[in-house]
Parts: structure tokens; C-alpha cells; sequence
């Protein structure tokens, strides 16, 4: 999900990570390498909600970042129509 921001407003990104995923201490690791993936790269200025798969607890780090790629892929794709 993503809403767009104005030019000077920072970049927001939170994560939705459920339960199901693990207990606290593994969803927190997930989303630290979910925002250092994410901080490389050059997203547009706005909010976006990141979901993570089940899987993520146990992705290699290449795996997760084909997955993060994927995803943006498809936001710019659909952003750019």
C-alpha cells in the first residue's frame, strides 16, 4: 500500500507482520531486515505498508531480497499506469 507525499516530506515505511510469523523477537528481526533492504533502495516520497510473508523468518537474506525486489517491481509498474 502506498500514498503519495508531498516534495520535502520524508519517506514512511511501517511493516505489517503477523503473529503467525513468529513471537516478538523474530518479526522485530524481520523488520530490520526488511527497512535495510528497503533503505537501499529509492523509493518515491509517501507511506507504504510492507507485508511479510510467513516464510520471511526463515528466508535467506538473497531470498528476501528477490522478494523485496519483486515488490517494488510491481509497485513502480503499477505506479507508473
Amino acid at each position: 500500500m502506498h500514498r503519495a507525499g508531498q516534495p520535502g516530506d520524508p519517506t514512511r515505511i511501517a511493516f505489517a507482520i503477523g503473529r503467525n510469523v513468529g513471537n516478538a523477537v523474530v518479526r522485530n528481526r524481520i523488520r530490520r531486515r526488511l527497512r535495510e533492504l528497503l533503505r537501499a533502495s529509492s523509493l518515491p516520497v509517501g507511506d507504504y505498508l510492507f507485508g511479510a510473508p510467513t516464510s520471511a523468518a526463515t528466508m535467506p537474506s538473497a531470498d528476501l531480497q528477490a522478494h523485496v525486489a519483486r515488490v517494488l517491481d510491481r509497485f513502480r509498474i503499477r505506479g507508473a499506469s
